[in-house]
Order: C-alpha cells, then structure tokens, then sequence
C-alpha cells in the first residue's frame, strides 16, 4: 500500500510540472505568439518573442514565420557563435532551456532564438538556434550551438558542435565530427573530412583534401592528414 501511495504522489507532482510548463494545447492551428502552449498542426507568427518572460512553445507539424526576423540578419555584426572560440567539454542539452521546439518544418526568412529544430528548417537567409536534429537549410548563413544531421547554406555554416555535413561556402566548427565541403573549412577540433580549397584544423583525426591543407603536423597541398592526437 505505501508502495502504491508513493507511486502516485511521484506521477502527480510529475503532472502537475507538465501542466505549470505547457498548460494549452491547440490543434490544427495556432500561434507561436504564446506562451506554455503545445500546437499539433499549423503554426504561424512574423517575428520571434524577444522578452523576459518565461515561455515555452512547441511545435509539431509545420511552423510558420513571416517574414521572420531573418532578413535583417546581414545587417548585424555575425552570429554570436562566430564570436566563441573555445567551449569546454562535451554539449549539455541540459544547459539550455528553450523558447520553443519545433517537430517538423519550420519555413521563414530566418528564425533567430532558443530553438531546437527537429526535422527541417529552412531560412531563406539566415537562421540561428540551439540545436539542429535533422536538415537546415539557409539562403546564407546557418549558426547553430550544436547540429546533428546536415547544414547546407550559400555563404557559411557554423557549429560549437557538430555531427554531420556542414557543406557551404565557408564552413566553421569548435569540434567537427563528420564532413565539411566548402570553400573554406575550419575546425578547432577536427574528425572526419575536410574537403575544400582551403582547410585548416588545430586538432585533427581524419583527411584533409583541398588545394593548401593545414593541420598541427604539417601544411600540405592537395591532401593532409593526421591519426595520431
């Protein structure tokens, strides 16, 4: 009987930590503009919530930003990512706390936050979040603390921590486990490939193929490459 008893305060605190962090649910459709919701459906908003307030909004199915705040992106002086240039340790998810969730699609001009984005997002020129578990695609710049799946975009792609393909003009991450095709490639810690014009890393487990290579054994053209940390 104490067992039961137990068992039951564990699954109602439980509930009720659910229901103080998500407390609606919408379905078909609804607006990210909102706070603690759940939406099961259609999604759709202009522009990001930049404030203080707690909030949390999930996504499942298709997100819809516009125009998004991504437009303005290339008046601004970078990502925040390419400001970072060490990071300890391995990524914590739970580090983070995020604005929203997005289970789906997600289509703007650029979502800019504490996203995490599962399934595919598309930026028509640039986008920045947390997490990417799946495809992001972006007109010119992608920046992501940690990417999981694949990066594509016209000018560069940038990861704290990325395991993947970054392919790009110009490619950068802190640590690299993948594959990164560009015009230009870095990564402080490299595993993987590297294939480009020019590719540089500072720690490096994999190849390097391009036309001048450079790691911390050796500078080389056409192709590099080191096994041994």
């Amino acid at each position: 009987m104490k067992h039961i008893f137990l068992i039951f305060i564990i699954l109602f605190s439980i509930q009720v930590t659910s229901q103080e962090y998500n407390k609606k649910t919408r379905y078909f459709f609804g607006t990210f503009h909102t706070q603690n919701t759940t939406i099961n459906g259609i999604a759709v908003g202009a522009f990001p919530q930049f404030n203080d307030k707690s909030r949390f909004v999930k996504t499942n199915g298709i997100r819809l930003e516009i125009p998004g705040i991504g437009f303005l992106a290339p008046l601004g002086n970078g990502s925040r990512i390419s400001r970072i240039d060490s990071i300890n340790g391995k990524f914590n998810r739970e580090d983070y706390k995020f604005d929203e969730i997005i289970n789906g699609i997600n289509i703007s001009t650029g979502t800019i936050g504490d996203v995490n984005y599962n399934g595919i997002t598309i930026g028509a020129i640039a986008q920045f979040g947390i997490m990417n578990n799946g495809i992001a695609i972006a007109g010119l710049w992608n920046a992501m603390d940690k990417s999981n799946g694949i990066q594509i975009s016209g000018l560069a792609n940038e990861a704290l921590y990325s395991n993947g393909i970054q392919i790009s003009l110009g490619n950068s991450a802190l640590i690299m486990n993948g594959l990164q095709v560009g015009g230009t490639n870095y990564g402080k810690e490299m595993y993987g490939i590297q294939i480009g014009l020019y590719n540089k890393s500072e720690k490096t487990k994999g190849v390097q193929i391009g036309i001048w290579n450079v790691n911390e054994k050796r500078k080389f053209p056409l192709i590099n490459w080191n096994f041994r940390n």
